[in-house]
């Protein structure tokens, strides 16, 4: 792992921590940290190899954005998502002082969500004044009523905030049908449930099936079947861990046949039954019942 960094003038920064239970590494999506930062010329984050992911807001002056062979300024209003796996490094770019919102997460979602908004390279999102000025505040707020609740309500934030995002992605870099390959992405998270044909989902945006499968996994960066089996193992281990849905129940809610099909779709993805899964995650939260 590489960590460097000069932060400059920090009296001008605000961050915070949120501490999830320990199974809201379960939930779509994971807050752990998150700032409103307002950084001199000096400031600089160079690194690789952390496990989680990172988002970028500007909200005045401009940053340096540099991930995956690519350059990018992020100027007002632009944000990006970036897995902090990879190298990165941004820097305030200019001599005036760029003030920027930040957010790292992680979640049994947030690999694919990233995977879907970045495909193959980088792009930059639109960010809504409206979310910039609420942000800090509002994870704030989070982060000091911490408990099952919370975990649940800033998963879902985290989700809209991205789907947001997603949705005003720069497809320049990302191919001619990016824009579409983003809505049917979203289109099968929101259809767990419903039988899911790739000749349907291909006619949806007026192209061949051979035709769909490469644009989708170009955008995406998986095939169609593997990212909606990765949302149907999400969704299930969402419904064991935080429902009392019997295991058909769950099945059905996810896609499946019968519990059968989920029972063996479940243990060659995860290694166990979706029993013992649950069982699991109750034990360690000290509610076993």
């Amino acid at each position: 792992m590489r960590e460097q960094y000069e932060m400059g003038d920090t009296s001008r920064q605000k961050s915070g921590l949120y501490t999830g239970l320990p199974s809201s590494e379960l939930l779509p999506f994971r807050l752990i940290s998150f700032g409103d930062y307002l950084c001199d010329s000096q400031y600089y984050t160079e690194r690789e190899g952390q496990g989680n992911f990172l988002f970028l807001g500007t909200i005045s002056g401009c940053g340096e954005l540099r991930y995956r062979g690519r350059r990018t300024l992020l100027q007002p209003g632009r944000a990006a998502v970036i897995d902090c796996y990879r190298y990165q490094y941004y820097a305030t770019w200019g001599e005036k002082p760029w003030r920027f919102v930040w957010m790292h997460f992680s979640g049994a979602a947030a690999a694919a969500f990233v995977q879907m908004l970045n495909g193959e390279g980088l792009r930059e999102a639109a960010l809504d004044p409206r979310w910039a000025e609420d942000f800090f505040p509002r994870l704030e707020e989070y982060a000091g009523q911490p408990g099952r609740f919370t975990d649940l309500t800033v998963s879902l934030w985290i989700h809209q905030f991205l789907n947001e995002l997603a949705q005003s992605a720069d497809s320049r870099s990302g191919g001619r049908y990016q824009r579409e390959m983003l809505e049917i992405a979203a289109y099968l998270r929101e259809n767990l449930d419903k039988p899911l044909r790739v000749a349907d989902l291909a006619a949806r945006c007026g192209l061949s099936e051979f035709h769909f499968l490469r644009v989708f996994k170009s955008a995406v960066g998986q095939p169609p079947y593997e990212y909606l089996t990765l949302l149907r193992m999400n969704q299930a281990k969402q419904l064991l861990a935080f429902t009392e849905e019997s295991v058909a129940e769950v099945a059905q809610q996810v896609g499946y046949s019968d519990a059968k099909a989920l029972i063996d779709n479940f243990k060659r993805h995860t290694g166990e039954t979706p029993a013992k899964f649950r069982r699991q995650v109750r034990e360690q939260e000290g509610y076993l019942r």
